[in-house]
């Protein structure tokens, strides 16, 4: 039973207002929402380069993915099993996305992503 609920807690996609610090949405990870990681995976622009990259208002959005992708690019080579997308509503298509890498050093991505089908695939407008 244990197991079960640690299962059931690593499927869930939390979406964390980061001006409250507070969990105001929890959505179960599915294969349509992996589909928009991998658009936000695609999407990326550049390497961060803010020093602090978190903005005061918005959502931090953790999504376990159903199954871990191989990602390669420029600027990351390896396999995703999360991703945590940093979605400010005053910048709209502009975000950031948080991957970790195999020895859980996370790296920040700008994105250039309509955040707006994954926002209502885990059903929080914004």
């Amino acid at each position: 039973m244990n197991n079960q609920t640690i299962l059931a807690a690593n499927n869930t996609i939390k979406v964390l207002d980061i001006e409250t610090n507070s969990v105001v949405k929890e959505a179960e990870a599915s294969e349509d929402i992996d589909k928009e990681v991998e658009k936000a995976i695609k999407s990326i622009q550049r390497v961060t380069v803010q020093a602090n990259p978190v903005p005061k208002k918005g959502y931090l959005i953790k999504i376990p993915l159903t199954k871990a992708i191989k990602v390669k690019s420029k600027w990351f080579n390896d396999i995703v099993s999360e991703a945590l997308l940093i979605y400010n509503p005053a910048t709209k298509n502009k975000g950031i996305i948080i991957l970790y890498t195999d020895e859980n050093t996370p790296l920040f991505f700008d994105i250039d992503y309509d955040f707006s089908p994954l926002l209502k695939k885990i059903n929080k407008e914004s």
